[in-house]
């Protein structure tokens, strides 16, 4: 992550230390690989390779949400791809003139997120290597496991070195037809809103109420004296990810079951640029994930699932394939970035859910196309929410002022 290279893998890897750009693991806090167990591979080479990595979730640790590791942490405890493809040579053969980029992925959960006191091991294999000129690719896949459970698959793995200048000129994500024209959304056929809601943007003071459980102070009078669990508040710290909704639109979107747009402000000493990585910054594309996520919460708040039950979280749909194409970076020198989540279908099963996909936006670029994203509040179901607005009835909630902000 900090140190020489050569200290760990050995004197032929003297030369890599000295160039200006190499493969690093992220720095702490994003330093997850706690333990490599093994490795298997020609050192050097350039071939298959595979490795066994475990990450420790502790009591305490501080991107735990509602109890658990979020989706985003998962995933980037599977990071030791990095350690692996600089094993099997790669920084000798770009020589400190290329950066590694993700490029593309798909990631499956089979069960809930890891809690504190799971260990989760990584079993990361590298396929091969591609070289198309000067530019080299890799293709990678993990299965992370707690105990003999099976927690989450990663396919179809894509990461590449490129320059400077072949980033900048990369185009960003190039939406085809397919990507753009309308489809119908899917949602019950007996769906019944909860709560009425109009086109509408929140400031930064009225997300940092949400980030409270101060509904109505985000929201407006309709949620005056809705609770909500600790558990399912917007995240603060480390992971305050969004600063404002610039747009909400109920009925927007190609499915036309809504369109949220959040905002965030980049600063060069950001900690999830500075420790990603500490020679080559750039924001991990599974935080950007996470800002997507916090960006959907906001919309199914605002539509009306929250409750009061304490323990309940947000955890990823066992099953669903979510697919990653990041086509640009978020570095220092980025300003503002955009999270465009449209939602595709909403749902209970019996536990409510949303898949929706997002696209994120560099200083107007379109950089990162997320499909088929999931989310399901856990330890809640249908009946419980519907009773949390039958109660606000029984008050009179519903003949009050429904002017929204």
């Amino acid at each position: 992550a900090v140190g020489s290279v050569e200290k760990v893998l050995g004197p032929e890897f003297s030369e890599v230390d000295a160039y200006k750009v190499r493969v690093r693991l992220p720095d702490e806090p994003l330093m997850l690989v706690d333990r490599i167990l093994s490795v298997q591979g020609r050192k050097g080479e350039l071939g298959p390779g595979r490795l066994v990595t475990e990450h420790d979730v502790l009591s305490g640790a501080w991107y735990l949400d509602g109890g658990r590791a979020p989706v985003c942490i998962s995933v980037e405890a599977g990071q030791a791809d990095l350690f692996l493809c600089s094993y099997l040579g790669i920084d000798h053969a770009v020589k400190g003139q290329r950066s590694y980029r993700l490029l593309d992925a798909v990631v499956k959960f089979h069960r809930g997120l890891p809690r504190p006191g799971d260990v989760i091991r990584y079993e990361i294999d590298i396929d091969h290597f591609v070289r198309q000129g000067d530019t080299y690719l890799f293709f990678f896949r993990f299965e992370g496991f707690i105990g003999n459970s099976r927690l989450i698959s990663m396919h179809n793995g894509c990461a590449g070195f490129f320059t400077h200048e072949e980033v900048r000129n990369s185009g960003g994500i190039i939406l085809t037809e397919e990507d753009t024209c309308p489809c119908a959304g899917k949602r019950p056929s007996d769906w019944k809103a909860l709560v009425p809601v109009s086109t509408e943007s929140y400031t930064d003071d009225a997300l940092e109420a949400l980030r409270r459980g101060d509904l109505a102070g985000c929201f407006g009078p309709f949620f005056h004296g809705i609770e909500l669990a600790e558990s399912l508040r917007l995240p603060d710290g480390r992971m305050k990810l969004i600063h404002r909704i610039l747009l909400l639109e109920p009925e927007g979107g190609r499915y036309g079951l809504g369109l949220i747009r959040a905002e965030a402000d980049i600063h060069p000493d950001d900690w999830f640029l500075t420790c990603h990585f500490m020679d080559d910054m750039v924001m991990p594309g599974t935080l950007m994930y996470e800002c997507c996520a916090h960006t959907l919460r906001v919309f199914i708040q605002r539509m009306g699932w929250v409750t009061a039950t304490p323990g309940t979280c947000y955890e990823a749909v066992v099953g669903v394939e979510s697919v990653l194409k990041c086509r640009g970076p978020v570095t220092p020198e980025t300003r503002h970035v955009w999270y465009e989540v449209e939602i595709k279908e909403l749902g209970y099963a019996p536990e409510p859910y949303v898949i929706a996909d997002a696209l994120m936006y560099a200083d107007g670029q379109r950089i990162v196309l997320f499909k088929d994203m999931s989310m399901k509040m856990t330890g809640v179901v249908r009946e419980e929410i519907e009773a949390v607005w039958e109660k606000a009835e029984d008050r009179g909630q519903k003949s009050d002022d429904r002017g929204q902000k």
